[in-house]
């Protein structure tokens, strides 16, 4: 995956070129425009904000220098021009000469350090303007703190038109995330959504077999009865698996590969989840009484031989994949990426299907989430501009990924200069990180997986597609693999593209999500949390195994809530509470 997101950000940046020409532009589509039919404006203060005293010129620049003092996340394999640094690059030349605004680092830290520095820096009161938070409940404490501007008026009217963009593919969930007590306190970086598990069985093994795609768990029993007991793979041999199942963490959360969550949510349970009840009390789903329903099934699914029997001591590097790459298994639960290459080798023809499912008793599949945000940034309270800490984030992601305004002339040469740089090799920023003002903090689409999966789709079946808004070259290039394998032509990354983006992705927009209370840490999670969750991973396997019946569950309830879990809920609660 850090590949092709490498990938994905170099093509990215091939829209700069794009931009800058006379052709279509991101920001130009129906897609693109506001409520009132207007282009929504590119990062650059309102006509309103030039008039009389403002600080701003006719060309949206301060008149006066401005500098905004930052903290940094740094990477070792970072490598710029000779001329170039992470301290002093181009992006820091391009908001002086487009905003006038002086970028100065006041500290930086690699990424395993950099939490213990910021903390140092909290703690002494010494805090820079603008301030990257890879810790949901830092930022908690820094709100609660009294540190951070309120940026409720200034982010919307500075963050520019890609800002909006991804904001409104959230539906704002992430600016609700890093709103406490009615004021936006942060800048919420993106978690990437649609990543629900789903249930990937080998189709090729159902039309062997005559059986239809299941959807209940019946009919998913059904089948992992008849891919054990019937030889699927026709070599007269007793060596297939039905389901695959992890040992270490075999209930964790969102987008858990080789987890079980789907059938407790076929349940109406979340395990791992912080939900509201009707009366609007917190509880922790993986405690919720139905929770046994769902556990006495799997009980028994393990004991017909449904589950992998041996998945308990499957716990050395890579072996759990191994069994699914092997092409000896039938079914998993994952994500839509969850399908690994090497399984073209091992079984050439091998086909999949991804089900979304398994559906409850009402035939609906509803699906936990993941959280909107868990990187922000944030500025803080003492910053005199806090506007322009909102402008170089924002006019930063919009020329690293070359969606900068067309007749922006300064931003167009340098987004050139970028794509230019890294299409030469002389940059090479571990993963794009390094070329933002604070080195990790990305922005992304919420729906950018199913508006991709579609274009393969069309490429696929029809030969041609329609593009999206922002599409890039690393898209493009997942609908060209994707159809070429589907042609007959089975490499690697045609293999991957076509089963994940033509047949994982395009069922994602299926189903129901099911949105917690509360995603993040708590205050005494760090103390308490490790134990907690040791205990309930132990409960899981116990249970499912036949080591402990069904009913020990109540035991494991009792011990969690006298453990601290009556602790984080109670914690929970008051966050909830307090907004």
């Amino acid at each position: 995956m850090k590949k092709l997101a490498a990938l994905l950000i170099a093509a990215l940046l091939a829209l700069s070129a794009a931009a800058c020409s006379g052709g279509d532009a991101p920001g130009s589509s129906e897609e693109e425009k506001g409520s009132s039919g207007e282009t929504s404006s590119a990062v650059s203060p309102s006509e309103q904000d030039t008039a009389g005293d403002s600080p701003f010129d006719e060309d949206g620049r301060y008149k006066e220098p401005v500098t905004i003092t930052y903290s940094k996340v740094m990477y070792p394999g970072a490598k710029f021009p000779a001329d170039q640094s992470p301290e002093q690059n181009y992006i820091n030349d391009f908001l002086k000469e487009r905003y006038n605004i002086e970028m100065k680092l006041a500290w930086s830290a690699e990424a395993s350090e950099y939490n213990n520095k910021l903390s140092i820096n909290i703690a002494s009161g010494e805090l820079c303007d603008l301030m990257y938070v890879d810790k949901y409940l830092t930022f908690r404490q820094m709100a609660e703190n009294d540190l951070l501007a309120d940026l409720t008026e200034v982010y919307p009217k500075y963050r520019g038109a890609t800002l909006e963009l991804v904001d409104n593919s959230f539906e704002n969930r992430n600016i609700e995330a890093v709103t406490v007590e009615g004021k936006q306190l942060a800048i919420p970086g993106s978690n990437l959504g649609y990543a629900q598990n789903l249930l990937w069985m080998r189709k090729d093994w159902l039309d062997a077999l005559e059986l239809e795609v299941p959807k209940t768990l019946d009919e998913i029993a059904a089948a992992l009865e008849a891919f054990v007991t019937r030889d699927p793979d026709g070599n007269g041999q007793d060596d297939t698996v039905g389901l695959v199942v992890q040992a270490t963490k075999p209930v964790l959360g969102y987008a858990n590969n080789y987890g079980l969550e789907s059938v407790f949510n076929a349940f109406d349970v979340f395990p791992t989840q912080w939900l509201k009840d009707e009366e609007g009390k917190v509880y922790y789903g993986s405690t919720d009484p139905k929770m046994k329903e769902a556990l006495t099934l799997l009980a028994d699914w393990y004991q017909r031989g449904l589950i992998d029997k041996q998945f308990p001591t499957r716990i050395g590097s890579g072996e759990t994949e191994a069994l699914w790459t092997s092409g000896t298994a039938g079914a998993k639960f994952g994500a839509w990426w969850a399908i690994a290459n090497d399984a073209l080798a091992n079984t050439p023809d091998i086909e999949y299907v991804a089900i979304p499912g398994p559906v409850n008793s009402k035939g609906e599949f509803n699906y936990m989430t993941g959280s909107p945000t868990e990187s922000v940034c944030v500025v803080s309270k003492d910053c005199e501009h806090p506007e322009a800490a909102v402008i170089a984030l924002a006019a930063n992601n919009e020329v690293v990924r070359g969606t900068q305004d067309p007749e922006d002339e300064i931003a167009c040469k340098y987004a050139a200069q970028s794509l230019e740089m890294r299409n030469s090799g002389a940059v090479d920023d571990a993963g794009g990180r390094s070329l933002n003002v604070l080195g990790a903090l990305t922005f992304d689409y919420f729906d950018v997986v199913p508006k991709l999966s579609v274009c393969v789709k069309d490429n696929v079946e029809n030969g041609s597609y329609t593009e999206y808004p922002g599409m890039t070259d690393y898209d493009r290039s997942q609908c060209v693999a994707a159809k070429k394998f589907a042609d007959g032509d089975k490499d690697e990354m045609g293999f991957w593209a076509y089963w994940t983006r033509y047949v994982g992705g395009n069922v994602t927009k299926e189903g129901s999500p099911v949105y917690p209370a509360y995603y993040y840490e708590t205050e005494s999670s760090t103390t308490l949390k490790a134990a907690l969750d040791k205990l309930e991973d132990e409960m899981y396997l116990q249970i499912i195994v036949g080591d402990k019946p069904v009913d020990y569950f109540d035991e494991f309830v009792s011990q969690w809530k006298a453990l601290g879990g009556d602790t984080l809920t109670a914690e929970v609660q008051a966050i909830v509470d307090k907004g």
